[in-house]
């Protein structure tokens, strides 16, 4: 008998024209490392005495269903798009084929909301999870190494069944990008002596749970969005270190780079570092760690941009 191994397995995704309503078609195969989507209904305990005349319990009931998880995914070229798109929001493209500007902007009113199928083909079993938006991403900078986001969902619902939903998938062309291709600027200059930074966005999505039953959530509502990270760097000069102490902003852009048509830029319009200690730690080089978080800019009328530069046309991504 087959046994689920995750080297088989496979995601699916669509966008949701009604929330929590997964549609027909041929569903969109995107490249993951890791996924922990899925519904889980606990059992509580039943304290109820004077039934047999002893201590043992009554029988549990359930409560209700979330469905919340992480997945990692590869930073690539052309499925970070759709990521994006369900934590921000349809971009703004424009240029012309092949070369397209993705355009996405924090702090949208509304967000969409995605169907994902998560397949284990081996049993069969199909997960589709409906109703499913993005309440936070991460990304962390480093010299070497693969470039990967870990992206938190919350769903409405979760049906499993033997076959799958998502049609004949379709599936784009594979680019990652990696964290040699990695750079920090601040207010336009390459900030140098950086040897590690995170980068979080948040929509602090609350899932708004009422009398329904079927015990699923009623919606996941978007809050206030927050950006927030930490800059990793050898205590070479002042410039941070003057910034956090004079409690003043300035733009930073975090990036990923193949050239000057493939590219993912993350620009915060205006940053706040916390101040932080420049401890000496034996005899290697010291180094400084500055906590940051992002506000909104009136020049730019949002905190966060993220610009994607590849071959993908816009509608793609609407």
């Amino acid at each position: 008998m087959p046994r689920a191994i995750g080297a088989n397995s496979r995601l699916l995704m669509i966008p949701e024209i009604t929330y929590g309503t997964a549609p027909g078609g041929n569903w969109r195969r995107v490249p993951f490392l890791s996924c922990n989507l899925g519904a889980e209904q606990p059992l509580l305990d039943a304290d109820v005495i004077g039934l047999g005349g002893n201590r043992d319990p009554a029988a549990p009931f359930f409560d209700t269903v979330t469905v919340e998880g992480d997945v990692v995914v590869p930073v690539d070229l052309i499925n970070i798009g759709h990521w994006l798109r369900l934590l921000l929001g349809a971009p703004t493209t424009t240029g012309t084929n092949p070369n397209f500007t993705h355009t996405f902007g924090s702090g949208a009113a509304t967000l969409p909301s995605q169907a994902i199928e998560i397949g284990y083909p081996d049993v069969p079993s199909f997960d589709v999870c409906a109703g499913v938006r993005a309440d936070a991403l991460e990304i962390d900078f480093s010299p070497t190494g693969p470039a990967t986001a870990t992206i938190k969902l919350i769903a409405q619902g979760s049906t499993r069944s033997g076959s799958s939903s998502g049609g004949t998938p379709v599936s784009a062309a594979y680019t990652a990008f990696n964290k040699a291709q990695g750079s920090i600027s601040r207010g336009g200059a390459a900030l140098a002596q950086v040897t590690g930074a995170r980068l979080a966005y948040s929509n602090s999505v609350e899932a708004v749970r009422t009398i329904r039953a079927d015990r699923k959530i009623e919606g996941a509502d978007p809050g206030i969005a927050r950006a927030t990270g930490q800059i990793t760097a050898r205590f070479a000069d002042t410039t941070l270190l003057t910034q956090a102490q004079n409690g003043t902003a300035a733009e930073f852009a975090f990036a990923f780079t193949i050239d000057a048509n493939r590219s993912l830029t993350f620009t915060l319009h205006e940053v706040y570092l916390a101040l932080a200690k420049t401890p000496i730690e034996g005899p290697a080089g010291v180094e400084a760690s500055f906590e940051f978080r992002a506000a909104f800019n009136a020049t730019a009328t949002r905190m966060m941009t993220a610009v994607l530069k590849n071959q993908q046309a816009g509608t793609e991504y609407a």
